[in-house]
């Protein structure tokens, strides 16, 4: 009984101590875990809004690209401008 008791004690303390030592004083441990999770975080919002402001940027240059295109065809066709050194013949129909 008594060489069960202290097999008892001796391997629950053996394992307090363990556990201490790897939560408080370890090379990893949780304190550093945590930061480095909040730091995986923070990285994550950071690759979304990145993300976020590329397709941003994507469809605003396509926007341009249709409003630049939209807005030379108005012009040609109602103003009738032109570029330089191009002839631009009006058809009238009576």
């Amino acid at each position: 009984m008594i060489k069960r008791n202290f097999f008892l004690i001796t391997s629950v303390g053996t394992l307090i101590v363990f556990f201490v030592y790897l939560f408080f004083f370890s090379e990893n441990n949780f304190h550093k875990h945590r930061e480095l999770g909040l730091k995986i975080k923070q990285l994550d919002e950071n690759i979304a809004n990145t993300k976020n402001q590329i397709n941003n940027t994507y469809t605003f240059e396509q926007l341009e690209k249709d409003t630049a295109g939209k807005l030379e065809k108005y012009a040609r066709e109602q103003l009738n401008l032109q570029k330089p050194n191009e002839e631009v013949y009006i058809v009238v129909y009576e």
